[in-house]
């Protein structure tokens, strides 16, 4: 038995219930260009090292040690064993350390200077008993009370600490893409949005603002309550009303011609 086609008034009907599903809310249209313009961002990897150093209290250098022996600062870097990223975080390590993206250079360095230094702290403060627990794990240092007898793991030190005391600079010497603006200063971050899909009228606070909210009439900050329950009406997440509002802060910065500083 055959089915008749579909004429006249439900065609209208289906296209547009079709039309309807592809339409995307204003704040998902938000969220599409923020993570592009996000990812369309480079990072240095070295200024990420720096951070991790600030953060964890640990040498830069002996962070860029223990990644150019791990992975030569390849953030896409996999081993044998399934070790990922920069700092070759095993998957089980990796989530402990609330790393959800191994392959993100900037997770992967923060997340391997915490294993580091969980170790350091772990081991008094040995810089070797620490990268050794990094090798081979802290329980088989503490099981030989001191570097295991893993020929691996004997020259994995040796090697990090080689470079680390040396006189040699070590630098990674090269940019990622992390999708966070980290550094980045917020003139560079708002011309990188603009370059993803807003255009430099549409990002101004006010029509921004406006276009969230389903108003493009509102203007200024008397629009942030509007937003943000347009926002909370449709699930915006606390990290992108967050980095939404800096956008705007640069922007209005921007327009007054006041330094925009960096996004932390």
């Amino acid at each position: 038995m055959s089915l008749a086609p579909i004429t006249g008034d439900g065609v209208k009907l289906a296209a547009q219930a079709a039309d309807q599903t592809q339409k995307t809310t204003p704040v998902q249209e938000f969220q599409g260009i923020l993570k592009n313009g996000l990812n369309a961002i480079k990072e240095d990897m070295d200024s990420i090292f720096e951070e991790a150093s600030a953060l964890y209290q640990i040498p830069s250098k002996l962070l860029r040690a223990v990644a150019k022996a791990e992975s030569g600062f390849n953030p896409k870097a996999v081993s044998k064993a399934g070790a990922m990223g920069v700092m070759q975080l095993m998957p089980g390590t990796a989530r402990s350390l609330g790393v959800s993206d191994p392959y993100n250079a900037r997770q992967n360095i923060l997340g391997g200077a915490k294993y580091l230094k969980q170790n350091l702290d772990r081991f008094g403060g040995d810089v070797s008993l620490a990268l050794a627990a990094y090798n081979a794990g802290p329980n088989s240092v503490t099981k030989y009370g001191g570097i295991p007898p893993y020929k691996e793991t004997q020259n994995y030190v040796k090697k990090i600490m080689a470079d680390y005391t040396g006189n040699n600079t070590i630098l990674a010497g090269r940019t990622v893409s992390t999708g966070t603006y980290g550094k980045t200063s917020g003139s560079t971050a708002v011309s990188s949005l603009i370059g993803s899909g807003l255009t430099g009228s549409s990002l101004t606070a006010g029509s921004l603002l406006g276009s969230f909210a389903g108003n493009t009439g509102l203007s200024g900050t008397g629009s942030l309550g509007t937003l943000l329950a347009a926002g909370k009406g449709e699930n915006l997440s606390g990290e992108d009303w967050s980095n939404m509002v800096q956008i705007l802060r640069f922007q209005m910065m921007m327009n007054m011609g006041k330094d925009t500083g960096t996004l932390i």
